[in-house]
This record gives C-alpha cells, sequence and structure tokens, in this order.
C-alpha cells in the first residue's frame, strides 16, 4: 500500500516522504487515515472479546484494549473501587494513583451521602486535587438508586464498535513528541478534510504542512541532488515555504 501511493508510475519506485505510520495517524490527527491493519485486527478482535461468549479465550490478548475503553458508570458506589477503576471520564490515565490515599475511602460509595445521593462535596475536595474534584461533582448521580454498571466509552450510546475501538488504539499509541500536535493543528486538519475542495487540493495542502514535497531542498536530503537554489529566480534555496510564499515570481503571481 505504501509503495502504490509513493510511486510515480509502474516500475518507478519513488521517494518515500514520511513513514508508513505517519500515514496511518487519522486525519484529525494530521495523517491520511490509512488503515493500519494490526491495529485493525486487534479493534475486530475486541469486538468478538465483547460479546459473552466461548470466543473470548481465543482474544485474551486484546483485553488491554477492552479493559481501556470501559468504565464504570455510578449507581450505587460500591462495586467501583475509587483508586483501581475507571469512573471518572477525561482522567483515565493514572486511574487516581498519584493521589494520597485515604484508607476510609476505597469505594465510590464512601464519596456520596446515603441520605440525600447528593456527593461528599468537602470530603472529595479534602482528597482530590481541585480539577479532579470537579470532574467527581460533574457526574450525575440518579434519585433512583441502581446498580453500577460499566459502559464502553468510545460512542455517544455506549456500546462497542469496530471503529471505536480502532480510534482508542491510536489514541493510546499516538506519540505527541513525534508530531507536535496541538489542539489548533487538529482543528486545522479536521477543517481541511471537511472542506468543499477537490481531493487533489487538500493532499497538496497536507503535503505542505508535514513539509514533503519535493522540493530542491527535500531532494538533497533525500541525497538526490546537491543544487539546492531555486530554478526559478536563482536566489534562495527552493523549500516549500519559499515555492508558494517568497519567491519573487510567486509573488508576482
Amino acid at each position: 500500500m505504501s509503495k502504490f501511493w509513493w510511486q510515480k508510475g509502474k516500475g518507478r519506485k519513488g521517494i518515500h516522504w514520511c513513514s508508513w505510520s505517519d500515514l496511518c495517524y487519522l486525519k484529525e490527527d494530521g495523517g491520511l487515515g490509512f488503515r493500519d491493519l494490526a491495529k485493525f485486527n486487534i479493534a475486530l478482535l475486541a469486538k468478538q472479546g465483547n460479546l459473552p461468549s466461548l470466543t473470548w479465550r481465543s482474544v485474551w490478548s486484546v483485553r488491554g484494549l477492552l479493559e481501556k475503553g470501559v468504565y464504570c458508570r455510578v449507581g450505587r458506589g460500591d462495586q467501583i473501587s475509587v483508586w483501581d477503576d475507571l469512573w471518572i471520564l477525561g482522567n483515565e490515565a493514572d486511574r487516581l494513583r498519584d493521589h494520597v490515599h485515604n484508607g476510609n475511602i476505597q469505594l465510590v460509595s464512601d464519596l456520596i451521602e446515603d441520605s440525600n445521593r447528593a456527593w461528599k462535596s468537602t470530603v472529595i475536595f479534602c482528597i482530590f486535587k481541585a480539577d479532579v474534584a470537579r470532574k467527581i461533582l460533574q457526574i450525575p448521580l440518579a434519585e433512583i438508586v441502581h446498580e453500577d454498571f460499566k459502559v464502553w466509552r468510545g460512542e455517544l450510546l455506549s456500546e462497542f464498535t469496530v471503529r471505536s475501538a480502532y480510534k482508542l488504539l491510536h489514541e493510546s499509541s499516538f506519540d505527541p513528541n513525534s508530531i507536535n500536535l496541538q489542539t489548533e493543528s487538529k482543528k486545522f486538519y479536521q477543517k481541511l478534510w471537511n472542506s468543499n475542495i477537490p481531493s487533489k487540493v487538500k493532499i497538496l495542502v497536507w503535503r505542505i504542512s508535514w513539509n514533503i514535497l519535493p522540493s530542491l531542498a527535500n531532494l538533497k536530503l533525500k541525497r538526490v541532488l546537491d543544487d539546492v537554489r531555486c530554478p526559478r529566480c536563482h536566489q534562495s534555496e527552493e523549500n516549500s515555504f519559499h515555492i508558494f510564499r517568497s519567491c519573487p515570481i510567486t509573488v508576482e503571481a
């Protein structure tokens, strides 16, 4: 697939300007959304593991994915460990283990007033950091008490889908240091892929954003040539910025 994407024609190998793993990032994360078959296979297996059947043993290797995607919905709170279970959305990574444990608080039910079904806000702010405490207080408590239960956090309907599992795998393996994406960059890519412009223009803009155009400067990095002077103005190094912004020929156009 990678060879097909980069090749320039039959028998012409082409230059691989970025890795296949980068191309497999979701479009909103700056990639092209190509399927990582290994991750997609795990997501498919997890779909089977989500069903109460004998196939569970055959998909035991994907239990980590299911654990990441499942969190506890608070009912009574007496079946949910405050410190070990996932029960606060947006705080999945540490499971509260970096907080100082209070020996008297073990279950979520220890944080709930039985008389009026309200959170013990004073206790919560004494134990947890302010941002975590606020998230806890935002969790709704039903007036009619029900049992705790587990739901899938990847979809609005709290039901498991291969799509949400695949996205979760990408999020868990995403290295922000290698791509340096911030919130604004994510918005940029979402706007790009949703825009009503020809696909070839979208791909061009995407390649500019990743600096993987076959400019002379980039070709030198690939050891294809040595002379990087712009063939149009013969004044500066030909890179993406020069081609589209600073070249005198471009400015005149």
